[in-house]
């Protein structure tokens, strides 16, 4: 009879087990979604640079204004402001300079604004840092780029 006991018991897990088995499973959960959100922002910031990429190269292409033309959510960054049209700016720096720009991989054409509205022009000062810490900047030479760094405005 007492042998039957004790195998009894060691059937069973003790009440430290299974706090230690739901700690185990709490801890990896938590690093799980933590991992996936991260992944969902990466993808957010991915779509919101290729909406800027879309709209740079349609400064410079009658087919590309076609496509954003027609495309009314390219104008807009789901995760900006909501108010207007766009809540995209172009860099004021450039207004009819854009051809005598020296350096065109390094000065930004478009950039994510903290403001909302129907054409924005703007400068560092108007940055909003709303993708992971940094910003997705669209350049002259038309190459899009998310960074923490502030790059240049001035051509």
């Amino acid at each position: 009879m007492r042998n039957k006991t004790i195998s009894a018991r060691s059937a069973a897990f003790t009440l430290i087990e299974l706090l230690v088995v739901f700690a185990i499973i709490a801890i990896v959960s938590a690093i799980i979604f933590v991992v996936a959100w991260k992944a969902v922002d990466r993808t957010r910031t991915t779509a919101c640079m290729n909406k800027m990429r879309q709209l740079g190269m349609s400064k410079f292409s009658p087919e590309g204004f076609a496509l954003a033309k027609d495309s009314p959510d390219v104008w807009r960054c789901p995760q900006g402001p909501q108010d207007g049209l766009t809540n995209y700016g172009v860099n004021m720096y450039l207004s009819k300079r854009i051809r005598h720009v020296s350096d065109p991989a390094a000065v930004v054409l478009l950039y994510e604004s903290k403001r909302a509205g129907s054409y924005l022009v703007g400068a560092q000062f108007d940055v909003d840092r709303r993708h992971m810490g940094g910003s997705n900047f669209v350049y002259v030479d038309g190459h899009a780029k998310w960074t923490k760094a502030m790059p240049r405005f001035h051509p």
